[in-house]
């Protein structure tokens, strides 16, 4: 188990700690960016019928790990026995995800299995995603604001999710790689999504 400097009181909800954290850490940007991935989250939910209360839980934790220092990232991945991909030693901030759900089983008491893999896949996605795992990595990527570097084909990868999660998905995943830089690290679970999406 690992100590975080994150409070969790029985007393409040669990949306009701995520802001007090956040409000203590002033990181009001994230709080912001966190409470559009839980409304779009739930909008989704009710959308494809999907629990309500699993999209809420790993929405308002999958940025959960944005109170620890990025630096500390690998650290902590390596005290809890977590492989870690090149990727991810090249670029410690692919580890979020996966921080996120130490940290909801650490220190929110988190069991719920589907919950806890939505959360840690929630930024590249996996392959044999769940409907709340593809449910997470779309209201996580609607939530990003044209001013935080939202791709310019979020509008289609909206339009799609009106129909199903797997064509918004798709329409997501082809989208990055005509769009994304060669040079640019890539997470495998990522490249495995894209390849099983792809055929």
């Amino acid at each position: 188990m690992t100590e975080f400097a994150i409070s969790c009181t029985d007393f409040h909800s669990l949306e009701e700690n995520i802001i007090r954290n956040f409000n203590q850490t002033r990181r009001l940007d994230t709080l912001a960016r966190i409470i559009r991935i839980k409304d779009n989250a739930l909008v989704l939910a009710n959308r494809f019928v999907i629990d309500y209360e699993q999209a809420k839980t790993a929405a308002l934790l999958a940025e959960i790990s944005c109170l620890v220092s990025k630096d500390k990232y690998l650290e902590i991945a390596d005290n809890c026995g977590l492989e870690i991909y090149p990727a991810e030693r090249e670029d410690p901030l692919l580890l979020r995800q996966r921080i996120s759900r130490i940290i909801a089983v650490d220190s929110f008491n988190i069991v719920d299995k589907e919950v806890l893999n939505a959360i840690a896949c929630h930024t590249t996605l996996r392959k044999e995603a769940s409907s709340l795992d593809k449910l997470l990595f779309l209201a996580d990527k609607m939530a990003l604001g044209d001013d935080s570097g939202a791709p310019v084909f979020m509008p289609l990868v909206k339009k799609a999710a009106e129909v199903s999660l797997d064509n918004a998905v798709k329409c997501y995943f082809e989208n990055l790689m005509l769009n994304q830089p060669r040079a640019k690290t890539l997470h495998p679970w990522l490249l495995e999504a894209w390849e099983e999406i792809r055929g």
